[in-house]
């Protein structure tokens, strides 16, 4: 765009200072022929210069200038000359300009007084000046032209190579971010762009290195804690069997139970790490059928619904599609169900419902969940006051929220008049809205 404004600069510029130099040089032919005729007439009269004038009328200079002339009384009686009529210069003022002659002749003229009873008037055509002209104006015009294709030809192929390395590091990138082998990019060339790429390895290099020793640390530490729990869940089992005959075994079980929780807890922290370290991750999703996935959960959870002596409603519309994990999306919505039957008393009801888009709710009319406890309601191991004793980690809505990103999705808890209303749905479908994600 610059180089083309400048060349349109340029060719004014040029433009302009051709035109003033020709009528420069027209403007000094006329006044050198003026010059001559007035000699003349001083000198030998004004018979002399009417046949000087004839004589000159005939002649075309070297440069192709026709020279044109016209002698007059005041009262406008034609005296001599190859012009038919006084164009509109004064010859009092001496004025000069372009004009266009009675039989269409465009010249250059001058007017001029040379006694109080004879005005002369002497112009000269410009037809070669002009053709002059625009040869240089078609000359510039294609110069210019040939400049802005060569400059385009350079541009492209200088835009081509340097989108091809572009491109290298970007698709390096997306290979990380995807969690598949990333080509590193060449970073050869000594420029800013061969300072990205090695930049770019670095970070993928890095980025590779943190992600293999997260998964190295957590299976280590699953691993650590996990065996030596079963080991003492199995000691746990042993010991029961050796107690003597009447021995009370409810403080094992317990012992137990505890146990399995700390187990749980084990495994839905390394659950949310791995899911929040997967987020933007397409590797492993497929088309999901979330409807049909939400309502077999509504029947695997409506028994232990009723045992609770709880409502458990849906609203499903069939064939709601998406990419995920399936398994995911279970512990998604799964997550929130025990949420409700958990704090919901008997009598109350639990409604899941879901939509297109796809929107995926769960209400329930329970006691909701503490003011207080609202703006940190997804963080880690904030849990609310439990029904008849039932109490949690507080991990599971932090589970469904690192679920709900790992599949490009806000969680978020509605304002309602009773209970609990959680709603799930894509980051664009919120339009705008302060959503806890």
């Amino acid at each position: 765009m610059w180089a083309l404004l400048a060349l349109a600069l340029l060719f004014a510029i040029t433009v302009w200072e051709s035109w003033n130099a020709m009528t420069r040089s027209l403007s000094a032919t006329v006044d050198t022929d003026i010059a001559g005729l007035v000699d003349i007439y001083a000198t030998s009269g004004e018979a002399e210069l009417l046949a000087r004038m004839e004589d000159r009328s005939t002649l075309v200079s070297l440069d192709g200038r026709q020279a044109r002339y016209m002698a007059v009384r005041p009262d406008g009686t034609m005296l001599g000359g190859n012009i038919d009529e006084w164009p509109s210069l004064g010859a009092s003022l001496s004025e000069e300009g372009y004009l266009t002659l009675a039989d269409g002749t465009d010249v250059f003229a001058r007017a001029t007084s040379l006694s109080p009873d004879l005005d002369l008037m002497v112009a000269r055509s410009y037809e070669h000046d002009w053709n002059a002209l625009m040869r240089l104006v078609a000359l510039f015009t294609a110069a210019a032209g040939l400049i802005v294709l060569a400059t385009w030809l350079v541009g492209r192929s200088a835009m081509q190579r340097l989108r091809r390395r572009i491109d290298r590091i970007s698709a390096a990138l997306r290979a990380a971010e995807h969690g598949r082998e990333a080509d590193l990019p060449d970073s050869q060339y000594d420029d800013e762009i061969g300072e990205l790429a090695t930049l770019s390895s670095t970070s993928i290099l890095r980025a590779a290195n943190l992600a293999r020793t997260h998964r190295h640390m957590s299976d280590h530490i699953a691993h650590e804690i996990r065996t030596p729990l079963t080991h003492l869940d199995s000691k746990l089992v042993n010991t029961m069997r050796q107690l003597p005959e009447g021995t009370d075994p409810a403080i094992i079980d317990k012992c137990r139970e505890d146990i399995r929780g700390v187990v749980t807890m084990l495994d839905s922290l390394l659950d949310i790490a791995s899911s929040e370290a997967r987020v933007g991750d397409l590797a492993g999703l497929e088309e999901v059928d979330i409807s049909s996935l939400a309502a077999d959960l509504a029947e695997l959870y409506s028994g232990s619904a009723e045992e609770e002596g709880i409502s458990l409603r849906t609203y499903i519309k069939p064939g709601v599609m998406m990419m995920g994990e399936p398994m995911q999306l279970t512990r998604l919505i799964s997550n929130l169900l025990d949420n409700a039957l958990k704090y919901v008393p008997r009598g109350g009801q639990v409604m899941l419902s879901v939509s297109d888009g796809p929107v995926i709710e769960v209400s329930d009319d329970g006691p909701g969940v503490e003011p207080e406890l609202r703006p940190m309601v997804f963080e880690r191991f904030r849990a609310g006051n439990g029904h008849n004793g039932k109490t949690s980690h507080g991990l599971g809505l932090a589970l469904a929220r690192a679920i709900a990103l790992r599949h490009g999705m806000t969680i978020a808890l509605q304002d309602s008049a009773k209970g609990a209303h959680f709603v799930i749905k894509p980051h664009a479908l919120w339009g705008g809205k302060d959503a806890e994600a």
